[in-house]
């Protein structure tokens, strides 16, 4: 019985740990679809608690808006006191992406 409790009080904590994505209405085209490049002037801003947590939260992110896109290639800049990962890589039809992630939120913070 205690280790079904224990296993269900780790879920909960787990569940809550996820990390979430903030995405500016204004980084959408006219037209609702994502553009070729998300600039860090609006990045896509990643709130997590962990490194692993962020980064988990990246790459389901490009998984789930570009599938099938091709490996990526990874850039760390600083700006002004915060943090940001440029992933960039090719979308399954070819097209050149580049998506600015602002990781200030978690970078640096290991488990």
């Amino acid at each position: 019985m205690r280790s079904l409790i224990a296993a269900a009080c780790l879920t909960l904590v787990l569940a809550c740990a996820r990390a979430t994505i903030d995405m500016q209405a204004s980084v959408l085209t006219p037209s609702g679809a994502l553009p070729d490049t998300i600039d860090c002037n609006r990045p896509l801003v990643v709130k997590a608690g962990t490194e692993s947590q962020g980064v988990a939260a990246e790459r389901e992110w490009i998984d789930t808006q570009y599938p099938g896109h091709s490996r990526y290639s990874q850039a760390l800049v600083a700006d002004k006191g915060r943090k940001f990962d440029i992933l960039r890589f090719n979308a399954a039809d070819g097209r050149a992406i580049s998506v600015c992630f602002d990781i200030t939120s978690f970078f640096g913070k290991w488990e």
